[in-house]
């Protein structure tokens, strides 16, 4: 690599310059259902419902997040991954209260997506035990992957 006489990286030779930015070679994805819980556990600007369960590319972005070293890094990735999973919808009437877009499963765990003013979040935090959920959902998304 040759640096010009300004300080700057002279590119004009063939050779290849790696920059600054996203790689996850070699790196493992993170178990879905941590995924999914630790995707799970932030609220989100906009009112949006889960389409598709989490690909491996995005469990990995969901590990930087974790590892990420500012809390704009992370809300960065872990935002990427939300929009790349989710649809937009409605937003719902005026209303004080929370509305129940949709129940997430995951195992024998259930996230209540609601929509809460201009966002939207699970509640409680944290999801709950599937038995213990006693609501009819609008629209229900199983994320665990079945296997024959």
């Amino acid at each position: 690599m040759r640096v010009a006489a300004d300080g700057f990286i002279d590119i004009s030779d063939g050779r290849r310059v790696r920059t600054p930015g996203y790689y996850d070679h070699g790196l493992e994805p993170v178990p879905e259902g941590e995924a999914v819980a630790f995707l799970l556990s932030h609220a989100f600007q906009s009112h949006r419902r889960i389409v598709r369960p989490l690909s491996v590319q995005e469990r990995k972005r969901i590990r930087l997040a974790l590892w990420a070293d500012s809390v704009q890094e992370r809300m960065s990735l872990v935002d990427r991954v939300w929009r790349s999973i989710s649809e937009r919808v409605d937003p719902p009437t005026a209303s004080e209260e929370p509305q129940l877009l949709q129940v997430v499963r995951y195992g024998s765990w259930a996230y209540p997506l609601y929509l809460d003013g201009g966002c939207t979040r699970v509640i409680p935090n944290g999801g709950m035990p599937l038995a213990d959920l006693n609501v009819e959902a609008t629209h229900e998304v199983d994320l665990e992957r079945k296997t024959a």
